[in-house]
């Protein structure tokens, strides 16, 4: 019974979002949540989180999942 996995997470905040990568791929098969970027809604910045370079994929993913998050 294995339930498909969305590849990002989104933590609503109080201006925006957290946005996590989610990742199964280690020996004990654990969910791991890595955060890569901080979205600000009012402005529209996308700030990676540490040495994290966001990939076009990240973009997308986020581009695609505003509509989820309260303006």
């Amino acid at each position: 019974m294995t339930a498909e996995l969305p590849d990002y997470y989104f933590r609503v905040r109080e201006n925006g979002a957290a946005v996590f990568r989610v990742s199964t791929e280690n020996r004990q098969r654990r969910i791991e949540m890595d955060e890569i970027a901080v979205v600000n809604v009012k402005n529209g910045n996308i700030k990676p989180h540490g040495e994290v370079v966001l990939t076009d994929a990240d973009r997308k993913a986020y581009a695609a999942r505003t509509d989820l998050i309260v303006k």
